[in-house]
């Protein structure tokens, strides 16, 4: 019979998420991730098996708190609802706020080069979680009469938005700073605004 863990696992994860949002997988050694969650290197390995598979654990942790935004907010809205994303990814934040570090998913697909199997399964299930959930809100804007346009230029509009996210995601990580997508933020959202019935 397995001994109880002697330790919250969600806790857990979600220190070690913030430690790699932050720092990034590549540099964030064990000892910082005994230091974010309290444990000892062994048990990490025990309960995790090493850190990739902590990693892993911290990506689909990550993936579950952003179904929120995405397949509530966005996929249940329309126009207005993909530019407050926008807007609200790019304001100010507090200044330890791991926003800063950009998205965690995008921070990955940087080193996608040289990430293993796994780890691109989960870049490839939360875009696939983004394609869904912008295709939702355009085409609840285009049942609504919000926005006119084929199926063919919905779906086009769809992986617009997820690269124009995912590139502004990579600025603020470039600078540190949310920011730093302000200018990238306000120029999708006249897009996005051009696409209104007129």
């Amino acid at each position: 019979m397995a001994r109880p863990r002697g330790f919250d696992e969600a806790t857990v994860v979600d220190a070690a998420m913030i430690a790699f949002w932050k720092l990034g997988y590549s540099e964030t050694p064990i000892g910082a991730l005994e230091q974010a969650t309290g444990l000892k290197r062994v048990s990490i390995y025990n309960a995790f098996g090493d850190k990739e598979g902590l990693f892993l654990a911290a990506l689909d942790h990550y993936h579950e708190a952003a179904k929120d935004i995405y397949e509530g907010m966005i996929a249940q809205g329309g126009l207005k609802e993909i530019q407050d994303l926008f807007t609200a990814m790019s304001a100010p934040a507090a200044a330890d706020a791991p926003a800063h570090a950009g998205c965690l998913m995008v921070n990955t697909v940087l080193d996608v080069r040289r990430a293993s199997d796994p780890v691109k399964a989960k870049i490839a299930g939360y875009k696939a979680m983004l394609i869904r959930s912008f295709t939702s809100a355009l085409e609840n804007a285009r049942q609504s009469g919000e926005m006119s346009c084929t199926t063919d230029e919905r779906d086009q509009r769809a992986e617009y938005l997820v690269a124009l996210l995912w590139g502004a995601l990579a600025m603020i990580r470039v600078e540190s700073e949310t920011t730093a997508a302000a200018t990238v933020a306000k120029q999708g959202n006249l897009v996005i605004q051009s696409w209104t019935r007129r």
